[in-house]
C-alpha cells in the first residue's frame, strides 16, 4: 500500500480502458470505480451497487486540472475570516474530503443520472462530489489515466457488522466477482470513516458529513449544519 509496486497497476489501468469495473482503495473507503466515459461500465457499477445502496456519485481526481474540466470550479466567494475557497481547497487536498460542485458540461450525463428512476426524461443531476485522495495506490493509478474516475462507497456487507468501519477485500471479492466485478486492488482489510463532505454547489461552504477530514477549516461547530440522512449522503 506504499506505492512500491506500482507496475502492478498497468493491467488495472488497461481494464478500466476497456470499461471494466473494479474495487480500489483510497484514503477514506474501499470505492468502485468505472471510467465516467464508459455507459455500460458506469451502469455495471450502479448494478452492483444495487438501487436501494443509490447515493450520488463522485469522481476521483488526479488534481485540480480535472476538477476544473468536470465541473465549474470553486467558488470565488468569501466567507467573513475565511480564505477563497480555492485557497482552502489546496490546504485539503490530497485528502479525505469530498467537495460538492457544480457539474462543468464534460460531466457526462449518464453519471449524473437517478438509477432508480424509470423514466428515460430522468432529469439529471447538476452537482457531482470530486475527490482528490492521497492514498499512493489511487494517485498511482489516477496518474495512468487521461480522466477521472467515477466512483462509488462499497456498501459494508453483513459479515462486516462486527464494526462498522470495516472493509475486507476478501469479502468485497466474493460478494461482487460473480455479479460482473473486474478487479479488486487489495491493499488489505481498511478500518477507515468516510471523507468528509462539504457543500460548495450554492456559494457558502455548508457541512453535509462529518467524516476524516477537518471539517473546521471550512465551517465553525455551531455553524447550522447540512448533515444528510443516509439515503442522500454523497461519496464515502
Amino acid at each position: 500500500a506504499d506505492g512500491s509496486d506500482e507496475w502492478r497497476l498497468d493491467d488495472v489501468a488497461d481494464a478500466i480502458r476497456a470499461g471494466s469495473v473494479g474495487i480500489i482503495p483510497t484514503d477514506s473507503r474501499y470505492a468502485f470505480v468505472v471510467d465516467l466515459e464508459s455507459r455500460d461500465g458506469v451502469q455495471t457499477l450502479y448494478d452492483l451497487k444495487g438501487a436501494k445502496d443509490y447515493k450520488p456519485m463522485s469522481i476521483l481526481c488526479a488534481g485540480f486540472s480535472d476538477i476544473d474540466r468536470y465541473t465549474q470550479g470553486f467558488p470565488d466567494n468569501v466567507v467573513a475570516g475565511r480564505q477563497q475557497p480555492f485557497k482552502l481547497a489546496r490546504k485539503c487536498l490530497p485528502g479525505p474530503y469530498t467537495f460538492i460542485l457544480n457539474a462543468g458540461k464534460d460531466m457526462p450525463k449518464v453519471c449524473l443520472l437517478d438509477p432508480r428512476s424509470k423514466s428515460k426524461n430522468c432529469k439529471a443531476r447538476k452537482t457531482v462530489g470530486v475527490r482528490v485522495p492521497s492514498h499512493p495506490v489511487t494517485a498511482a493509478l489516477l496518474a495512468r489515466l487521461d480522466r477521472p474516475l467515477l466512483c462509488g462507497s462499497v456498501p459494508n456487507l453483513e459479515a462486516d457488522t462486527y464494526d462498522d468501519d470495516v472493509q475486507d477485500p476478501v469479502l468485497m471479492l466474493d460478494e461482487y466477482e460473480r455479479r460482473g466485478l473486474g478487479f479488486l486492488v487489495d491493499c488489505g482489510v481498511m478500518r477507515n470513516p468516510g471523507s468528509t463532505v462539504i457543500d460548495l454547489s450554492k456559494g457558502k461552504p455548508q457541512l453535509v458529513r462529518r467524516g476524516a477530514g477537518d471539517h473546521s477549516l471550512w465551517v465553525d461547530d455551531d455553524d447550522d449544519p447540512t448533515l444528510s440522512s443516509d439515503d442522500e449522503a454523497w461519496g464515502f
